[in-house]
């Protein structure tokens, strides 16, 4: 038992198993970019064929970030980052709590990685009191000993140690965020026709078909398109009141424009025309120009400006072969063969090219729908709040150095003798000009010489 225990700890302590970790997690990341996510399974057929699209159904390649072999590939890198931990923090902590011995001789300091000794020409008793102002000054974990020569021991940039540690809890934290996105989050869309109330959200992914109820809800006022002279699209506008019980407000969802509310955020994706539009014409008589403006909702016959017809629109396309927004409407006439007939937004002279009669059409206006892209990602904020930490640790790792220095001073004939001393575990020829610099300082202080 006892050794199987050891094997399991091994195996979850073992940097093979991070490394390899980390690189199946980079090859599904690249997968999840590089592939399509949350496309029916007919694309993927038609893109992959039979055997590409079984392996991506097989493996929820079409899903990656939700897919359950992804949660648990994030599960065993955050247990592998805990047990690695765990396993290095004693001897960190014996690091930490290493005290010094008080009776310094001359031996132990003359095998540190870096000393200095010379003798100064002031009094004993002179020379411990600037010494214990300077250091005091200048260290906050400073031991004093005094038996029967004056010792002094500091400690500076102990946190250093603590680098790893803090770099590990950043990742740790990430990797949480990661699991509550993957498990808790998802993505979907909404669809609301003007003047419509919605709280729909039709999932995507791993949930594909299903629905989610927000518990608010949101109205689409209005939807307005700008366009460029050329007839681009150059803003989507979707006016939106939010409605929460008793509170409402307005908002306006656009292009890199977002509504972020109750830990959901809101993309203006798409728009098109309603399924069930009204749709307002602009009818020219073919003899005399005159204009007149007829709003017909959808299915519904409307009267014709002489009162000897209606019109009726009986079909809606928010792109019809690539020509854009396209209406089918039955013209009907006392004693007359109803006519059928295309009117397209983007050629308004399309109806009177090809259809005669008293009557052109031309579309002015017409319901149409917003989509809107809905994502709830529960662990972004535990996600960036791991990468504070990330960074506060690689800050404390690469720019605190861990440094212990000693000194000793005892009487000597011409006044006293002292001895300095010190180590660094790394970055040591940095460390190398700092000890440099409080030789110097300490040879200033009690103006020794040599």
């Amino acid at each position: 038992m006892r050794v199987t225990l050891q094997r399991v700890l091994k195996f979850f302590t073992s940097v093979r198993l991070a490394i390899f970790l980390l690189l199946i997690l980079a090859v599904a990341c690249i997968i999840g970019t590089l592939l399509p996510q949350s496309q029916p399974p007919e694309v993927y057929l038609k893109q992959f064929g039979n055997v590409g699209s079984k392996i991506i159904n097989a493996f929820s390649l079409y899903d990656v970030y939700h897919a359950r072999w992804f949660q648990v590939l994030l599960s065993l890198l955050t247990l592998n980052l805990i047990a690695c931990s765990l396993d290095r923090f004693p001897k960190t902590w014996r690091i930490l709590q290493y005290n010094a011995k008080k009776e310094i001789d001359e031996k132990f300091l003359s095998h540190l990685s870096f000393n200095a000794h010379f003798i100064c020409k002031l009094p004993f008793e002179e020379a411990k009191e600037k010494l214990s102002a300077l250091f005091k000054k200048e260290f906050s974990q400073l031991e004093v000993a005094s038996n029967p020569d004056f010792v002094i021991h500091v400690k500076k940039g102990s946190i250093s140690h603590w680098g790893p540690y803090i770099i590990h809890g950043g990742i740790l934290v990430i990797l949480i965020g990661g699991l509550i996105s993957s498990i808790f989050g998802f993505s979907g869309m909404m669809f609301i026709p003007e003047g419509e109330v919605s709280n729909t959200i039709f999932l995507e992914g791993r949930k594909h078909h299903q629905v989610y109820n927000l518990p608010f809800s949101l109205k689409c006022d209005k939807f307005t398109v700008e366009y460029y002279d050329n007839g681009m699209p150059k803003e989507y506008l979707s006016h939106i009141t939010v409605i929460d019980n008793q509170k409402k407000f307005k908002t306006t969802i656009k292009v890199n424009g977002p509504l972020d509310y109750k830990g959901f955020r809101f993309y203006q994706a798409n728009f098109g025309v309603a399924s069930n539009p009204t749709v307002t014409f602009e009818v020219t008589e073919r003899k005399t120009g005159k204009k007149f403006t007829l709003t017909a909702p959808f299915n519904t016959p409307v009267p014709l400006p002489d009162e000897q017809g209606a019109i009726k629109v009986v079909k809606a396309f928010s792109d019809l072969m690539n020509f854009g927004p396209a209406f089918q409407v039955v013209i009907q006439k006392p004693n007359q063969k109803p006519q059928t007939s295309w009117v397209l937004s983007k050629f308004p002279e399309f109806d009177a090219m090809h259809r005669k009669g008293k009557y052109t059409l031309v579309v002015k206006d017409f319901t149409r729908f917003t989509g809107l892209e809905v994502k709830k990602d529960p662990g972004v904020w535990v996600v960036w709040i791991g990468c504070i930490i990330l960074v506060g640790g690689l800050m404390i790792s690469f720019f605190i150095i861990p440094q212990k220095m000693w000194l000793k001073l005892a009487p000597h004939k011409q006044g006293c003798e002292v001895w300095l001393g010190g180590m660094a575990s790394k970055r040591r020829e940095t460390f190398k000009h700092i000890f440099q610099e409080w030789a110097n300082e300490v040879k200033e202080v009690l103006t020794c010489g040599t």
